[in-house]
């Protein structure tokens, strides 16, 4: 059984309240058809964002049926007046004279949705989220198998925020809604591979105040088995600290940021670090040319060198050797009036192979510098220039230099088009929601379907075995790995110094034939 709260069902067959369900502080959305874009969507989402304001009431209570033998008795003439049943005779007779009566008051009464539960995805009678589910066993390491498991998922909806007289939706909120259309698509998955969840979707409204507000007394947060989200940096804090002190898991899907957490195995971050960016760069660059043949590019800037520290200690790492020489090193001042003035011709080797590693998502800056090692070679000479995830997201930059200088990117993702897999899962997605998905939209569905099957397989504590348990997603690959405390690397105890487990895998992906294609 998959359980979804409020999981408002499509009405004359339309896509567009498909989408999505919620409860408490929670929301009702869908996407957009071709033919109703982001106007039909507002009205759509602030419909249903009523439900937040009501419960469930007792609109029709079930009619008394008369006696079998007073139907079979009574006589169906036409109604010209009162009729009572005279003792007497034995017979119903007509008043003609009828003295008029008060009508009953109607008093409505609000029933709580928990007494009257929503029809659910899988038309099985809800839970609540937070319902006993039965206990099956308890493994060595203190791991629950249960029959039906409880995930909590805290999206930044923005309920909150919505204007019906705005034509505009806010990116959170649209990235939001996306994320859990994959999320119903793996249920379904879920439901076919007879995995038991109950699924509760909550509103964090991009607000500390609200998200410890669930913390402190939504029950399906405090009866969940699993945890996805929430998306901002602050609110992942909270909810990072409040799952250690209760020994749930949290997943974080979206945030990327390092040293969030302090000791806390129970967090896992999908999204890689820069310092795992960094670490699969190098590898593919030392993979595939010499350590000479590299140049680490960063402007005059404190924090922006530091990137580069974590390029040599890496590199150190990779080569086993203290002292070994570092890589060199290009550094360019922040004025705007050297960037066009910039030297590079001294680091291009000639007739020989360079390679630029630019960790660096300045746009401007980044422009810059291609456009000048473009015109700073010569034809006969080789540029290999990495960048980071965010230059897939440049406006201005010509694309000519990125297929010229062989550009070459890290990504936390890569969806392959060609993939017959994507292609089932776009026309899927379409013919429940009548829109393109977005990557949230994979990275929703991949991060459902994961974690689902690894608590069906290892029970509540599935992040102790994540590192038995590498696979190849749709959107990227899952290699999770346990990131231990510095000063304890080499002590007896590793579990006691787990600082967080992290996805470690990246893409790295080149520049060919005017798009990004995967490279290893």
């Amino acid at each position: 059984m998959i359980s979804v709260q409020n999981l408002l069902q499509p009405s004359n067959g339309s896509k567009e309240s498909d989408l999505l369900g919620v409860k408490e502080g929670s929301f009702a959305a869908a996407t957009t058809t071709d033919s109703m874009p982001r106007r039909g969507l507002k009205m759509l989402f602030g419909i249903l964002s009523l439900c937040f304001f009501m419960s469930s009431c007792a609109l029709f209570q079930p009619v008394t049926k008369a006696d079998d033998k007073d139907k079979e008795e009574e006589e169906l003439d036409p109604i010209s007046g009162r009729r009572v049943y005279d003792p007497e005779t034995g017979t119903y007779i007509e008043v003609k004279d009828v003295v008029l009566q008060d009508m009953d008051t109607i008093r409505w009464t609000d029933v709580p949705a928990s007494s009257f539960p929503p029809i659910t995805a899988s038309d099985e009678a809800y839970t609540g989220g937070g319902g006993a589910s039965d206990l099956i066993r308890v493994d060595d390491l203190g791991s629950e198998f249960l029959s039906t498991y409880n995930v909590a998922l805290i999206l930044p909806v923005l309920t909150d925020r919505f204007n019906e007289f705005s034509t505009e939706i806010n990116e959170s909120a649209l990235k939001a809604i996306n994320y859990y259309g994959g999320v119903q698509l793996a249920l379904d998955q879920l439901r076919d591979e007879d995995i038991s969840l109950n699924v509760s979707v909550l509103d964090s409204k991009a607000s500390t105040y609200a998200v410890n507000s669930l913390l402190r007394s939504n029950q399906e947060v405090r009866n969940s088995n699993l945890i996805i989200g929430p998306f901002l940096r602050d609110n992942i804090n909270l909810v990072a600290d409040w799952a250690k002190q209760n020994e749930k898991v949290m997943v974080s899907p979206y945030s990327a940021a390092a040293g969030i957490v302090s000791k806390t195995p129970e967090y896992v971050q999908v999204n890689p670090s820069l310092r795992t960016h960094t670490g699969a760069i190098l590898e593919h660059a030392l993979a595939n040319y010499r350590q000479d043949q590299i140049v680490l590019v960063s402007k005059d800037v404190p924090a922006e060198r530091a990137r580069l520290q974590y390029f040599q200690e890496e590199f150190k790492l990779r080569s086993g050797l203290f002292n070994a020489p570092p890589l060199q090193e290009f550094i360019i001042s922040d004025e705007s009036a050297d960037l066009a003035n910039m030297e590079v011709l001294p680091f291009i080797e000639i007739q020989d192979t360079t390679v630029f590693i630019v960790p660096n998502w300045d746009e401007a800056f980044v422009y810059a510098l291609l456009r000048k090692i473009d015109t700073s070679k010569l034809p006969e000479d080789e540029v290999i220039v990495y960048g980071m995830p965010q230059w897939m997201r440049f406006q201005r930059l010509e694309f000519d230099y990125y297929e010229k200088l062989n550009v070459h990117i890290s990504s936390s993702s890569y969806i392959n088009p060609l993939s017959s897999e994507v292609r089932s899962f776009k026309q899927r997605f379409f013919d429940k929601f009548g829109s393109i998905p977005t990557n949230e939209a994979y990275l929703g569905y991949d991060v459902m379907l994961y974690f689902s099957r690894m608590m069906k397989k290892y029970g509540t504590k599935f992040h102790l075995a994540l590192e038995r348990e590498p696979m190849q997603m749709m959107h990227t690959r899952f290699n999770f790995e346990r990131v231990i405390a510095p000063a304890s690397r080499s002590g007896a105890d590793l579990f006691d110094t787990i600082e967080q487990f992290e996805n470690k895998y990246v893409n790295i992906l080149k520049f060919e034939d005017f798009q990004f294609q995967l490279a290893n």
